[in-house]
Formats: structure tokens, C-alpha cells, sequence
């Protein structure tokens, strides 16, 4: 990326409901170049894992069965899957931090979770979890839900002019 254009367009600021508002540092939260940069940024991690565990890869650290390391990325959020949780902590995720320090990034220590399918994880506002019988179900996650529900219930107020208690309460 050609980084005078890419200056000019941090510092350029953005307009609200017509007002003008100064960048001086970083990009607005929900930003639209903020994608833009993540996919910038996060470009070539994919062909690092794939050129250091290719699909027929047997690592010793697996006792030579396969890795199945697979990367799934959506603009600055991603998931890496592998069959093993010794592989994702000691050798993956120390690859992915180097791979963003070189870029200036790092790893959300509140965001990053190494957990098995089976307990299911978050992404994309989504919980995947496996279920027994080999069930993977893809579901709103609860964090949305709950998000979701308050806005209606919000809404309904307003609307209404009733005061609602919260039934978790």
C-alpha cells in the first residue's frame, strides 16, 4: 500500500451528521478503513501457516499425525483450527505473534481463546459448537442475543412509556 496515500487517508477525518471531525490519532472506531487496514495487516498470515503446516504435514509435536491447521479471516477477526491444543499454544500462537509484531499488532489477550469445539467459541457475533454425535451447530452467540433483546425491550419503553424490569434481575 502506498503509505503517503495511506497517511493522507488516517489524517483526512470524517463527517457526522455534518460535522467535521479531526483524526489525530488511529482510525475512528467502526471506521471503514479499519477493515481495510486489517486486510492489509493480517495479509500472508494464511501462507505462513500453509507453508509451515501444509495439509499432509505430520508435525513431531503430534507424534506424526496430521495438524489439520485450517485459517478462517473476516477483515481483523480470525480463528485457526488445528487437532490440538499443544499445537495452537506452543508453536501457532507464538507464530501468529511474531507474524503481527513484525507488523507493528498484537494478540487481544481478551479476545484470544484456546478452547476444543466441543466447548464452543464466538466469532462473528456467531457461538460454533460441537455437539455430541458430531453435531456442529452455528447459532446466535449470547452476548448478541442479550444485545438484541435489550434493544427491543428499550424500544418498548419508549414506545410505551412503561417502566420493565429485566426478568435475569
Amino acid at each position: 500500500m502506498d503509505r503517503a496515500i495511506l497517511q493522507k487517508w488516517l489524517k483526512a477525518g470524517y463527517m457526522e451528521k455534518d460535522v467535521f471531525h479531526e483524526t489525530t490519532d488511529g482510525t475512528p472506531q467502526g471506521g471503514i478503513i479499519s477493515p481495510a487496514l486489517a486486510n492489509v495487516a493480517l495479509d500472508g498470515l494464511e501462507q505462513v501457516l500453509k507453508g509451515k503446516y501444509p495439509k499432509w504435514a505430520r508435525p513431531k509435536s503430534l507424534g506424526g499425525k496430521y495438524a489439520a491447521v485450517n485459517f478462517i479471516r473476516y477483515a481483523d477477526d480470525f480463528i485457526v483450527t488445528s487437532k490440538s491444543k499443544e499445537l495452537l499454544e506452543g508453536e501457532i500462537k507464538p507464530l501468529i505473534e511474531q507474524f503481527l509484531r513484525e507488523r507493528g499488532l498484537e494478540l487481544s489477550p481478551t479476545k484470544t481463546v484456546i478452547t476444543h469445539v466441543e466447548q464452543g467459541f464466538d466469532f462473528l457475533g456467531q457461538n460454533v459448537r460441537k455437539y455430541p454425535h458430531g453435531k456442529l451447530l452455528t447459532k446466535p452467540s449470547k452476548k448478541n442475543i442479550k444485545t438484541f433483546l435489550e434493544g427491543i425491550l428499550k424500544n418498548h419503553q419508549s414506545r410505551t412509556g412503561l417502566a420493565c424490569r429485566r426478568i435475569d434481575q
